[in-house]
């Protein structure tokens, strides 16, 4: 007979996760032994719970599946609350575990170590950056809370919650009469099916109204946004684009999701600190189709009073917004194939140079001059360009805007919620997931942060390569308010720790030694850091750009 904690565990194997990232705890540790007897499901400890977080998150990305991580109660939950709010606000569908409390021991009524406010705390806080939370406390309910909160966590891409009492995971499990041990629903009832037949009219006018304003429109632009790539549509959208024949644009969030190659790709929407053809293409469209954009300071540029609302059309977060109508329940899916089907007169656009493409030559470019943000960017485009483009994970700070210069598809980085910390515990859960190699930007202030879990690759058998942007301080915090003596980091031996770690390390300060650098590194098998060392007080002009618009 199933228990609990196996059948939880058999759900999310159905569901493709092959890993759970965890750090163990007491009242976690009878889930922690049941996942190690199941043996299908391995475990990858960290250091830290945010670590743990933003590798699971990163997992979810790259895959497009359901990813997790588990926690013990309290000190363990609360440390991830952060990269799980940045799971929900970029939604991403992680699943988080945590262990509580017995629900024996609870009837002695003391406080438990760990505990806050009470012992209810943990998953009330969870409820503000989760789409569901669970307890899984009666054996008679716990199949049907795991199916639910599993298909939540698909439907919405965005993270749950599931909390396991410590003496409820080997509980044996009662399956509900009306749900077969593979999880399939009671059949459809009237209810479901006028609620089915509702939807499709509310789809129908909605993808009516959009063919109308597009059929009378001269400037017709598609922005592809975070969406697209949460619910794995971006087949689906090239299709739209292709059917419609128009100029096609990324967010900033979601700047890896449209094949950048594609002849209708323009660029990389980020207002006055982006393409000015860019920007002249959203902003004078007199039909902008903004395809799970979430109308974000970061997505639109701080650029939203330029926009007329009679020549917009929001698709995002299961509303569809024309103007001033609103048609809610609508699926983006469902949306794109609604259109698809329409029979529509089509424009042919199709640019005559990629915006991102560059040639690199070394002999002509790199020497020995002083090295800056963008000669970092050029670098890592060579090494794409010679030997293939590599999944990069990119943290928050001047590396991320630079990191719109880059000639790469696969691109994950926190651009919304835009914390800390995300680049390396992601690169390491993208490696973990795909096997495959990745390239890792992160500043020296977020290295600080979690930078430290790369010491784990040596264990795991990863080699990602690691570029720290180090200018001795939280430079772009500066850039935003330049007078203030609080933003210098302590300096840190990054190449030296990472050998210390075992792996390889690398200090550079000139355009010859990055590139020296990057190309001896991807020829090692162990895990490589490069110390690239700008001039103090340098950034990139895309950073200095973009935080000048926000400024004024």
């Amino acid at each position: 007979m199933k228990t609990i904690g196996s059948y939880l565990l058999d759900q999310l194997y159905k569901e493709g996760i092959r890993e759970i990232y965890g750090i163990p705890g007491d009242f976690a540790l009878s889930f922690f032994k049941c996942i190690e007897q199941h043996k299908k499901i391995k475990i990858i400890t960290l250091s830290h719970e945010p670590g743990l977080g933003f590798a699971a998150d990163a997992t979810a990305r790259v895959t497009g599946r359901l990813a997790a991580c588990a926690i013990t109660y309290g000190a363990g939950g609360m440390n991830l609350v952060n990269p799980i709010a940045c799971a929900y606000a970029e939604k991403s569908p992680v699943v988080v575990i945590s262990g509580a409390p017995g629900m024996e021991e609870r009837k002695n009524g003391i406080l438990f170590h760990h505990q806050a406010k009470t012992i209810e705390s943990q998953r009330k806080v969870f409820s503000e950056v989760t789409q569901m939370q669970v307890v899984l406390d009666d054996p008679a309910t716990a199949a049907e809370k795991i199916h639910r909160v599993i298909k939540t966590a698909k439907s919405y891409a965005r993270p749950v919650y599931i909390e396991i009492p410590r003496d409820r995971v080997f509980t044996p499990l009662t399956l509900p009469s009306l749900q077969t041990a593979g999880g399939q629903a009671p059949s459809r009832g009237e209810g479901e099916e006028k609620e089915k037949k509702n939807d499709f009219e509310v789809i129908q006018e909605a993808t009516q109204e959009i063919v109308s304003l597009f059929s009378k429109s001269k400037r017709p632009v598609l922005m592809i946004g975070i969406e697209i790539h949460r619910f794995n549509l971006a087949k689906q959208a090239v299709k739209l684009a292709e059917k419609l024949g128009i100029p096609v644009v990324s967010s900033f969030m979601a700047r890896s999701t449209f094949p950048i190659h594609h002849p209708q790709f323009e660029g990389i929407y980020l207002g006055p600190a982006g393409p000015k053809k860019v920007q002249n293409l959203v902003e004078k469209s007199d039909c902008l189709i903004l395809l799970g954009v979430p109308l974000s300071d970061t997505d639109m540029a701080m650029r939203l009073k330029r926009l007329k609302p009679n020549h917009v059309v929001t698709c995002v977060s299961r509303e569809v917004s024309i103007g001033h109508h609103q048609y809610q329940n609508i699926s983006l899916e469902n949306l794109i194939a609604a259109i698809l089907k329409q029979k529509i007169k089509k424009h042919f656009h199709s640019r005559k140079k990629n915006p991102l493409k560059t040639q690199i030559k070394p002999c002509s470019y790199f020497g020995k001059q002083i090295l800056e943000v963008e000669d970092i960017i050029h670098a890592v485009n060579f090494l794409f360009q010679e030997k293939g483009a590599m999944v990069t994970t990119v943290d928050n700070g001047d590396c991320l805007f630079a990191s719109t210069l880059l000639d790469t598809q696969n691109l994950l980085a926190s651009a919304y919620y835009a914390t800390m910390g995300f680049a390396v515990p992601a690169g390491v859960g993208v490696q973990v997931a795909t096997k495959k190699r990745p390239l890792i930007l992160v500043g020296d202030g977020a290295f600080q942060m979690t930078g430290p879990e790369i010491s784990h690759c040596k264990r795991l058998g990863l080699n990602p390569i690691v570029i720290v942007f180090n200018n001795a301080r939280w430079e772009m915090l500066r850039v935003i308010e330049p007078v203030g003596s609080f933003f210098d980091l302590t300096p840190w031996p990054f190449a030296k720790l990472a050998e210390l770690w075992g792996g390889k390390g690398y200090t550079v300060s000139t355009r010859g030694e990055i590139l020296a650098a990057l190309l001896d590194a991807y020829k090692q098998k162990c895990f490589t850091l490069i110390d690239a060392r700008t001039p103090l007080g340098h950034t990139s002009k895309v950073l200095q750009t973009y935080l000048s618009r926000i400024r004024s």
